[in-house]
């Protein structure tokens, strides 16, 4: 009954430790450095649609498979998916497309894009990140 007590509160203490701990990111290859939110003029033409609007929001997240990404614009403009990038410094990354028809940037906290898919076009120029 003695050991009861003190073992009661290391576990108490041990739990409190390790629901507290601050969440790391676990899923490597810089993606960290990717995904974020951004802040930026949209413009998009397509589909009977055109856009150009300043100061909105971009976001960039897991697109839930390996190593790909989806760009949301919260703009009534739709979302790019299925974007890969190549790491190529510390602090920049590119998409990978070798036509260069679908070109995403980060560099430090600029993200730029210039992406063209089936007759529609999203451009955006130095959008920081929030």
């Amino acid at each position: 009954m003695k050991l009861f007590k003190p073992l009661v509160v290391l576990i108490l203490c041990l739990i409190t430790f390790f629901s507290c701990k601050k969440n790391e990111n676990t899923d490597g290859e810089g993606s960290a450095g990717i995904t974020g939110s951004y802040i930026g003029r949209v413009q998009f033409e397509g589909n009977s649609l055109s856009v150009d609007r300043s100061n909105r929001l971009i976001r960039i997240l897991g697109d839930g498979t390996a190593n790909s990404y989806k760009i949301e614009f919260f703009t009534g403009v739709p979302n790019i998916t299925g974007v890969r990038f190549n790491q190529i410094n510390d602090s920049t990354w590119v998409s990978n497309d070798t036509v260069k028809l679908k070109d995403v940037r980060i560099q430090g906290k600029l993200l730029t894009i210039n992406y063209q898919l089936n007759s529609q076009s999203w451009i955006v120029n130095e959008a920081l990140r929030k």
